[in-house]
Formats: C-alpha cells, structure tokens, sequence
C-alpha cells in the first residue's frame, strides 16, 4: 500500500493481506498465507501487563526520572536543549513521542497511578516543588519582576526542577524504554530498583497467579515457586511480597535498555 503520511512524505506498507484472502487461507490449512490467523484475523500474543498496570508502572518511573533530574541541571538543560533543537533543526514530527513537555505542562501522574503519592520519588519532587512556589510566589507579589529575582537564584536549581516536573514517559505500550526514555535515565544513573519494588499494591495484586509464580521462580528459586502453587491468590500475593522483598527485581519496562 502506498499513501502519504503526516509529514506529507510517501509511504510504503509492505506485507498486508486482503482480508478475505486471510479467511481463504485460514479455511483451506494453507501454512503459508494463512499461518497464525484464526476466524480471518491475526492471533496476537496476550502482553505479560494490562495497559493500565503499564501506565502504573510508566507513571511510578516517570517520578524517578524527574525526582533524580531535580538534582542534575546538566541534564536537564540537555533533555530541554534537545527537544528545541528537535523542534526547530530538524523534522521532530518522525521523531518518537516528546517526553519532555516544553510547554510548560505538569503530567498529573496520579491519573495513571492511584498509589503515586506513596511513591519515595514523589516526595522528594514535591518537596522541592513546593519550597520553590512558595518563593516564587513571595515575588509576584512584589514590586519585583521575577525574571529579575531569577536572575540572582542559582539558577541551575530553578532549570533542573522546572524541566524535571515537565517529564512524562507514562504509556500504555508494553514495551521496553524508548531510547529518548533510555538515554535519560543512562545519563541520570537510574536504577528504578532504587525507587520501585513489586508490592501487593503497585504490582503483584494487579498480575495473575501464574505471572507471579514465574517471577518467584526466576528471582528467589523455582523450588520455592513450586511451593507456593497451591496457595490462594490473597495468600500467594503475601507470600511472594516477602519473597520478593530486597531483590531489587523489575519488570522489563522498568529496566533501562543497554546497548
């Protein structure tokens, strides 16, 4: 199929099947055309998490991303300086999805995760948050500007927060960081282990038995998983939380790509 896309460029979609051809192919055991199609659609493969278990953990690890740039205004004046460049040097309309909003916008994280407030990164973020509002709005309401009053600040404090809380890398695609999402958190040091750990409440309570079998077995040992088969969901999860406790395992979306 050939069309034009957004950005006003040809495309070329190659590999696509009619339909009706799918259901031919599906009817007469044709191996070829037909392999992997049942009723005349696609089989897809069942995601390992629920798009709302992925915007979760993508939201948890959007608050350790901007709770650890808060501190580092290197990297935040890159991740900003990037974005414009992307915007005004370059056709940023093929690029990945934005995860620095420029725009001056703060995602509002707990839409995505109800338990975001109990997050350790989320206290740290607001904290310095709000000791930066309550000086900032000390100003506006005086005979000074603020652009004057920035100008005396370290101002490599105001970049790094201001550019932090504008991060969003929440998605409901289950796929491993992006490389724009990678390269932060390489250039920040991140480990989410530092942040995150699979509780009843941010991960275990939310997957299946078996899910969370196979974790055990791969993170403490596939003797103690065996055991653990015959217990109840309510009880498993209890079980597992206190296996799992200070291992420091992640699921792959948590886990910054190295190359």
């Amino acid at each position: 199929m050939v069309f034009i896309g957004h950005d006003g460029k040809v495309k070329v979609e190659r590999g696509l099947i009619w339909r009706e051809d799918m259901r031919k192919a599906a009817s007469n055991g044709n191996d070829g055309a037909g392999a992997g199609v049942a009723n005349g659609e696609a089989i897809k493969q069942k995601p390992v998490h629920s798009e709302r278990l992925t915007r979760m953990l993508t939201a948890h690890r959007t608050a350790a991303i901007q709770a650890s740039m808060a501190n580092r205004a290197d990297v935040a004046l890159a991740a900003m300086v990037s974005q414009l460049a992307e915007r005004l040097l370059a056709d940023y309309r093929s690029r990945s999805r934005v995860v620095v909003q420029i725009n001056m916008g703060r995602p509002n994280l707990k839409n995505d995760a109800q338990n975001i407030d109990q997050s350790r990164a989320v206290a740290v973020i607001e904290d310095k948050f709000t000791l930066w509002t309550s000086r900032v709005e000390a100003v506006v309401g005086s005979d000074m500007s603020s652009f004057d009053w920035l100008l005396q600040q370290p101002q490599e404090d105001v970049l790094a927060l201001c550019v932090s809380v504008s991060i969003n890398t929440v998605t409901s695609r289950e796929d491993s960081p992006t490389v724009e999402v990678s390269g932060l958190m390489s250039a920040l040091s991140l480990d989410m282990a530092d942040w995150w750990e699979p509780t009843a409440d941010t991960y275990l309570s939310h997957v299946g038995k078996d899910r969370i079998i196979g974790i055990v077995a791969d993170a403490v040992s596939p003797q103690i998983a065996h055991t653990l088969t015959k217990l109840k969901k309510e009880e498993l999860i209890k079980v597992a939380e206190e296996h799992l406790s200070g291992l420091r395992w992640l699921p792959d979306n948590l886990k910054k790509v190295t190359t």
